[in-house]
């Protein structure tokens, strides 16, 4: 896979995970690679990862879901009232960055926040909470495209 060999040659095997699952290929961003806690502005260093990543995705012709994901712990902050708008700010910040430096095509994509409710681990301990402070890349498989909305062609 692609993707495995990008974590190997360029030393990105604690960068992300990849899993491959039903509705696709995932890749999980881990914990404070793309951002500092609490915030959605990219890391200097996570926009290098993501290059190398978009170089990557422009070889795979499925449709790409960017999902932000949170631990439990309540924001309450200016800009992210509450995990929401957390995750989905985080997820929207990776989106345009695929797509206005990495050239992804915009009609390829769609970004979703999830807020802290699709953990991968449970949120008891810091180790837990995490693991669900992520980022994921969906390659979704083909034929799930068609559950992501489509361009409206009716014009009034």
């Amino acid at each position: 896979m692609l993707f495995r060999s990008l974590q190997m040659s360029q030393g990105l095997e604690s960068a992300f995970s990849l899993e491959n699952v039903e509705r696709g290929v995932v890749i999980h961003f881990t914990d404070r690679v793309l951002f500092d806690l609490g915030k959605a502005e990219l890391k200097p260093e996570a926009k290098e990862v993501l290059q190398l990543v978009a170089q990557e995705l422009k070889a795979w012709p499925n449709h790409i879901r960017v999902e932000g994901h949170t631990d439990n712990l309540p924001i309450r902050t200016a800009p992210y009232p509450s995990n929401w708008e957390l995750s989905t700010a985080r997820a929207t910040e990776v989106l345009r960055y695929l797509i206005d430096v990495g050239g992804l095509a915009p009609e390829r994509m769609s970004a979703a926040g999830y807020g802290e409710y699709r953990p991968i681990a449970p949120n008891d301990s810091e180790e837990g909470r995490a693991k669900n402070r992520r980022v994921d890349i969906v390659l979704l498989r083909s034929g799930l495209e068609v559950s992501e909305p489509a361009a409206l062609l009716r014009f009034n």
